[in-house]
């Protein structure tokens, strides 16, 4: 197993991070915050798996997904327990203190659509080091390359789309203190358990491309509601004269 083997399933999440900065028009942030968030994201990764392990300590369903992964058969009920109640709730609160603790209460966080960037930030970082994790046979040292592929078109849009259901309400709750946020985070956890089933469990995989044809609209839905609200936006209450200079220098005065 080379560098390149640890390197490079990192690049896809680079490239959709990039993909998802490029939405913030009108007030980017410095990028110095969304790669520190996006580094807090693989942090992350740590107490979310912590917290899984433990919770297979009291419960094995892990041996159910493990059996999955290895046959392809299991028991749906099991399954259904491991990514509703544990794996996507403590994937999302893990993503989601990442934001909240870090970078929420910087001056920078100045516009809502900044809830969705870092959010999306924070998730790519955590499902970047999770390519590697998965990708990586840590028995043999052999690189699933195809497995890189996959998951770079799924599982990492995929996070994003969890983790911007909460970074939304971020958004919102940034400029409205009575938007409440830990329903969203509960329902990133549910989405993310769903997906996780879907893709897990063999019966319900063709359903996977349905789940995500449905959620894609609606994060760029959000994207869009929350740009145009940006106090930065033409005619926001930050935004800059640029219409009244272009006019003086027009005249010549």
């Amino acid at each position: 197993m080379g560098l390149a083997a640890l390197i490079v399933p990192m690049i896809p999440g680079v490239i959709w991070l990039w993909i998802i900065y490029r939405t913030d028009w009108y007030e980017p942030e410095p990028k110095r915050l969304v790669l520190g968030t996006f580094g807090l994201g693989v942090i992350a990764i740590a107490p979310a798996f912590g917290g899984e392990r433990l919770a297979g300590m009291v419960y094995p369903f892990l041996k159910y997904i493990e059996q999955a992964a290895l046959t392809g058969v299991t028991a749906p009920i099991p399954m259904a327990i491991g990514c509703f109640l544990v794996i996507g709730p403590c994937e999302e609160l893990a993503k989601f203190l990442a934001v909240r603790l870090f970078v929420y209460r910087n001056k920078e966080f100045n516009e809502p659509l900044d809830g969705i960037i870092y959010a999306a930030a924070a998730a790519l970082g955590f499902a970047s080091l999770e390519n590697v994790l998965y990708v990586i046979d840590w028995h043999t040292g052999h690189v699933q390359w195809g497995a890189l592929g996959i998951r770079s078109l799924l599982a990492l849009p995929g996070h994003v789309i969890f983790a911007t259901t909460w970074g939304y309400a971020l958004g919102r709750q940034k400029f409205d203190a009575s938007y409440r946020v830990w329903p969203m985070v509960i329902l990133a956890a549910l989405l993310h358990g769903l997906y996780d089933f879907l893709l897990m469990y063999r019966p319900t995989q063709p359903l996977i491309l349905l789940y995500m044809s449905l959620m894609v609209p609606i994060i760029l839905r959000q994207i869009k509601l929350l740009r145009a609200e940006s106090p930065f936006a033409p005619g926001g209450a930050l935004a800059q004269p640029v219409a009244a200079d272009d006019a003086r220098d027009a005249s010549g005065t």
